[in-house]
């Protein structure tokens, strides 16, 4: 089973605080894939709150996605597009 990944900005100005985790973890765990983020030499799978948040991503940093499973392709997309919408808080 092949990888796919992809690198991109965190939009929100809050980075990848507990709101935005919450709701990345919730995303992930709709498909059958696994979800890696990698971020400054550290990693964590994007199916656990803490560990996302042990990654202290800000605004405007660089974070790279990894995506593997039947539907990593499509998952790989949700979160992508989640990231780009400053994971739908309007004010952020």
């Amino acid at each position: 089973m092949s990888t796919i990944t992809q690198t991109i900005t965190i939009q929100n100005k809050l980075g990848l605080h507990t709101r935005a985790t919450i709701k990345l973890v919730e995303l992930v765990a709709s498909f059958d894939a696994t979800i890696i983020i990698k971020h400054q030499g550290k990693q964590a799978d994007a199916s656990s709150v803490l560990g996302l948040l042990v990654l202290e991503t800000c605004y405007g940093q660089e974070i790279e996605i990894l995506a593997e499973g039947s539907e990593a392709e499509r998952a790989m997309l949700a979160v992508t597009r989640l990231i780009e919408n400053k994971f739908l808080e309007e004010n952020e």
